[in-house]
């Protein structure tokens, strides 16, 4: 799964961790604590945008909270994480 910035700091990178409250992003552009990125996962069969906040940066990448999501883009999160736990 990859992700990619709609608006702010440009960002893009490969999801290796994901949950209903969050991600982590393996990318050579991580950004400091606490930088408010809105994002899109890109799947080939699911897609969703929130809002994330940085809340750990690491050599290979950082996590990120998701911080403001809609219900629409929740339910397609939901989706997602059901079909990868199958």
């Amino acid at each position: 799964m990859g992700i990619a910035s709609t608006e702010g700091p440009q960002l893009e990178g490969a999801v290796t961790v994901i949950g209903l409250g969050g991600l982590f992003i393996r990318t050579n552009k991580s950004q400091p604590f606490g930088t408010v990125l809105k994002l899109k996962l890109v799947d080939p069969v699911a897609a969703f945008e929130a809002e994330f906040t940085v809340r750990s940066v690491a050599d290979n990448g950082m996590g990120v909270e998701i911080t403001k999501i809609s219900p629409e883009n929740e339910q397609r999160l939901r989706a997602l994480l059901m079909r990868l736990k199958a």
